[in-house]
């Protein structure tokens, strides 16, 4: 399913990196994505299962939960971090910041586990 990935900072990835970025409460509280009910119907998928998550830049695997939030129809969002950086687009435009917010991905259904933040630093894919 096609997608627009919108990204940003959350109450509980705070308390998590304050926490520390190699424990389990980060990984629960970043590799995330966050998705309205009609969506994960559609898919047929439920809170808890994991998606691969590709754009033009990379790709992630996260645990879906359902949001608490309004999202408009056809749009996710990953809180910023290891996990959301794999997929935005690097390019600063010279400000120092890349863009998080309207990126085109694409999702599916995956049974590959969500990889915590020390692995998901080793890996490596370039893309063009």
């Amino acid at each position: 399913m096609n997608v627009i990935l919108n990204t940003g900072r959350t109450v509980w990835q705070g308390q998590a990196i304050e926490s520390g970025k190699d424990l389990q409460m980060y990984v629960d509280a970043a590799a995330i994505c966050h998705m309205n009910r009609e969506m994960m119907d559609q898919m047929g998928i439920e809170a808890g299962d994991n998606i691969e998550v590709l754009s033009d830049f990379g790709d992630v695997v996260v645990k879906v939960v359902e949001t608490h939030e309004t999202l408009p129809p056809g749009m996710i969002y990953i809180p910023m971090g290891p996990w959301a950086n794999r997929v935005i687009d690097p390019d600063t435009d010279s400000t120092a910041t890349p863009r998080f917010k309207n990126i085109p991905v694409e999702i599916t259904p995956t049974a590959e586990e969500v990889l915590d933040m020390p692995t998901l630093m080793k890996v490596y894919k370039k893309y063009s």
